[in-house]
């Protein structure tokens, strides 16, 4: 299928698309996302209490935009897997989930764990527990040193991976979970203007944040924050005290559905025949571009709403 031909017929699949969302037809349900923190050993007290500090502030934000958050204060062992236990049998297919670790990490050259209090855990094992959870988009996030050792063990389709560090060799302590965390009330880092911060997002300010401070000190980095798999656009924070309305508030989350499933099926390209590929993408692009017409056109009517003057005040 050729270029010209494939817009062609995006344009007019759009303008019935397009038709169908203005005349009201219902959407599907709205999935949900689940979400577990666990704070691992600090060493010192400084670092107990930057974790500690980072990991609430990532629980309360993260209650106000997701279904079911567990935050693990002090993370065992024992704790973690059945945390994971309970989640896989209650997730749904159609739900995102969240894992965030918070601490120190270590890498012997052969195996990555994670600084818990009792026996360590490894990344084999928590990518053992993680297999078990059936959801459309896993996102692991592991803010301490030596986490980029997880990056092989990790990869899975539906999965995204962040890390502090590039590989497990960068073993200094990190501060890309003190950024990664403050992202998420940082009007700057909403970059979309939506009101809230997706993981996407939250990455982007931390890994720049992390190198700007490198190079403000003049000091050679020491950990090098990355971001593998599909794009992470699940939302991890709303911005203001002012609930975003329902109703756009589920086509913002079927926003991230679509961005998520584009992201999928570019990674799944080279599989597919060309005529396929692009079928795909077009239906994901159009409707993708409904949804965004009526968040645009939702977006407009509220902030006309809040511009109105008061009638009753001017009485």
């Amino acid at each position: 299928m050729g270029f010209a031909s494939f817009l062609g017929r995006c344009v007019v699949r759009g303008v019935i698309i397009l038709c169908v969302f203005a005349c009201g037809m219902s959407t599907a349900a709205v999935a949900g996302t689940r979400a577990l923190l666990v704070v691992g050993l600090g060493g010192t007290e400084e670092y107990a209490q930057e974790f500690q500090r980072d990991a609430e502030a990532l629980d309360g934000h993260m209650r106000a935009v997701a279904d079911d958050v567990v935050l693990l204060a002090s993370g065992e062992r024992e704790q973690v897997a059945s945390e994971l236990a309970a989640f896989a049998s209650r997730t749904d297919p159609d739900d995102s989930f969240v894992f965030i670790y918070v601490g120190h990490g270590s890498y012997d050259g052969e195996a990555f764990r994670f600084n818990v209090t009792g026996r360590d855990f490894t990344g084999v094992e928590l990518n053992q527990w993680l297999n078990k959870i059936d959801a459309k988009h896993q996102l692991v996030v592991v803010t301490g040193s030596s986490s980029g050792a997880l990056l092989e063990t990790m990869a899975r389709d539906k999965r995204t991976t962040i890390t502090a560090t590039r590989s497990g060799e960068q073993k200094n302590a990190t501060v890309f979970g003190r950024y990664f965390s403050a992202a998420l009330s940082d009007d700057s880092a909403d970059v979309n203007k939506d009101q809230r911060i997706s993981a996407s997002e939250a990455f982007d300010y931390a890994k720049s944040k992390v190198e700007g401070l490198y190079e403000e000190e003049n000091e050679m980095a020491t950990e090098h924050p990355q971001s593998q798999g599909p794009a992470p656009v699940i939302v991890l924070a709303q911005l203001g005290s002012k609930a975003l309305d329902p109703g756009l508030a589920d086509l913002i989350a079927q926003r991230e559905s679509f961005e998520l499933e584009i992201e999928q099926l570019k990674a799944k390209k080279s599989g597919l025949a060309s005529d396929e590929y692009f079928a795909q993408l077009q239906d994901l692009l159009l409707g993708l571009a409904a949804v965004e017409g009526r968040i645009d056109a939702g977006q407009i009517e509220a902030s006309n709403e809040t511009d109105a003057p008061n009638e009753a005040s001017e009485l």
